[in-house]
């Protein structure tokens, strides 16, 4: 059977309004966004949005890092998320100040959470805006890749963490078997740790592929 490559259907103009505030606080702020569907049939819908002065949607960069120690690791970070009252395995991450790089943002956060200090030009970056939860926000990131190789590093990491980032914890894991890596951390915190889905989905698809390659290996 051949893979399917196409949409069946051709992705049409949606005709959307000017959202309206329905209320704010210091970084966010929640919109009612009204369109018409396929059938001109006017719907409406509530959003979750940045309080911003660019007028880009992407808010962030995300930084895929892998450890080579010399077996490849992925690195990660673990921190406290009031908005779901638990700590988060996620991917280093942060914001994109005004006019500022992508690029420039993910060497800056990187060494701010992890202390990996890595020149700009190892950096990757995937410049194509990825939607965070498009079923509540607007808000998107980009993501930046980086392979850090230990033996070449001059001096250890240290980190530069901001106050709010008072819980923020540095971790790896290899990459053999990375999803039951994951769940094994996950369930030795007692309840305490959630991963982060887009971490999640990564491990997934390397772990997808290494069982593909065994397969195919074995025939």
């Amino acid at each position: 059977m051949a893979s399917r490559r196409l949409l069946d259907q051709e992705l049409v103009e949606v005709e959307t309004s000017q959202p309206v505030s329905m209320g704010r606080g210091n970084w966010l702020q929640l919109e009612c966004i009204s369109y018409k569907d396929n059938n001109n049939v006017q719907r409406q819908w509530e959003r979750c949005v940045r309080r911003k002065e660019r007028a880009s949607n992407v808010d962030a960069v995300d930084v895929h890092a892998i450890l080579l120690t010399p077996a490849p690791e992925m690195l990660l970070v673990v921190q406290f998320r009031p908005a779901i009252e638990c700590y988060c395995i996620e991917f280093p991450s942060g914001l994109i100040d005004i006019n500022e790089n992508p690029l420039v943002s993910a060497q800056r956060e990187l060494k701010e959470e992890t202390g990996y200090d890595i020149p700009l030009s190892e950096f990757d970056l995937v410049k194509t805006p990825l939607a965070y939860e498009p079923g509540l926000s607007n808000s998107c990131c980009y993501v930046a890749k980086v392979t850090i190789d230990l033996s070449n590093l001059s001096s250890p990491p240290s980190q530069s963490l901001e106050a709010d980032e008072w819980s923020l914890q540095v971790i790896s894991l290899p990459l053999d078997n990375i999803i039951n890596n994951l769940l094994d951390l996950q369930k030795s915190h007692d309840g305490k740790l959630i991963i982060d889905s887009r971490v999640y989905a990564l491990a997934s698809g390397i772990a997808y592929a290494q069982k593909l390659q065994q397969n195919t290996s074995n025939r």
